[in-house]
């Protein structure tokens, strides 16, 4: 009869070999928790492009372009409602909150902006336009602690600060050969936008002074930004499906998920949002559902 210990020795032998010759996991630190919608939420998505959320309520709000509509569900994923202001929506790609519990959107079909007064089920379209004619073509939205609107422009990339009469009050744009952000995000600390062509992050305080520009590296076609309660940035690279996390001095520091439909997998990745969980939600228009991640 052998001695125990060789027994253990073997057994630990054979457990190295396994991990040895497992495959690396695509979530790397993070890993799948739930999806949106719930496999039995009774509602499918089309096209999902954007995600938020409402912190007292603890819903996601998706935006789905296929079906024009905006889809609410409860933090489990079951279904709350499903929304297309009397069929005014038209093949919507962005939504934002207003406090009042008002809500924004980019209505692409029609190249306008929506508010939408849920509670009188009242709906107004806006054309949104610069001091000297020209239109703009609205890409993305989003609303800050003080009510106060930001509007992605498609046509020039720049993001506009709106006052209340829905005029330009501010822009936020890049330096030189600049071509335009793809996405952008509001924070504590400021404005945060993503140059996708050129690989580069702007950090711009409130009043429209830029902070820094931070360059990132590995990246095919990044389309969504998002930032961590820590600052930490992630990066949703659209050809690839894999998110990249860097630090503030573009460094990387890991990535996780990749080209699929599978969990832990990207098929046309669209938006990041972190919610009051610190969870990681991603939007994939090319699975029709929204993946959300945790640690």
């Amino acid at each position: 009869m052998k001695h125990p210990k060789h027994f253990l020795f073997l057994a630990m032998g054979v457990l190295l070999s396994l991990a040895l010759s497992a495959p690396a996991s695509a979530a790397g630190p993070w890993k799948f928790s739930q999806q949106l919608p719930a496999r039995d939420a009774g509602i499918t998505l089309d096209y999902p492009m954007a995600i938020t959320m409402d912190e007292q309520t603890r819903r996601y709000y998706v935006v789905d372009a296929g079906r024009s509509q905006l889809v609410s569900f409860n933090q489990d994923g079951t279904l709350h409602a499903a929304f297309n202001a009397g069929g005014r929506l038209d093949r919507p790609i962005a939504m934002a909150r207003g406090s009042k519990g008002t809500l924004w959107v980019i209505n692409r079909g029609a190249n306008e902006l929506l508010h939408i007064n849920v509670a009188r089920q009242k709906v107004d379209g806006y054309s949104i336009g610069y001091p000297d004619g020209a239109p703009a073509f609205p890409a993305g939205v989003a609303v800050d602690e003080k009510d106060r609107l930001f509007i992605l422009d498609g046509m020039r990339g720049a993001v506009l600060l709106m006052d209340d009469n829905l005029e330009i009050s501010r822009q936020f744009a890049g330096e030189n050969n600049f071509q335009g952000f793809r996405d952008f995000v509001l924070k504590a600390d400021g404005l945060w936008a993503l140059e996708s062509s050129a690989r580069k992050v702007y950090h711009f305080s409130m009043d429209g002074d830029l902070v820094k520009v931070i360059q990132l590296s590995g990246l095919e076609f990044p389309v969504a930004l998002e930032l961590d309660a820590g600052g930490q940035i992630y990066v949703l690279d659209r050809r690839t499906g894999i998110v990249t996390a860097f630090g503030r001095d573009g460094a990387k520091r890991f990535d996780f998920l990749g080209k699929g439909k599978r969990h832990g997998q990207i098929w046309n990745g669209t938006d990041l949002l972190f919610d009051w969980s610190g969870r990681l939600c991603v939007a994939d228009e090319g699975s029709g559902q929204v993946e959300i991640l945790t640690r």
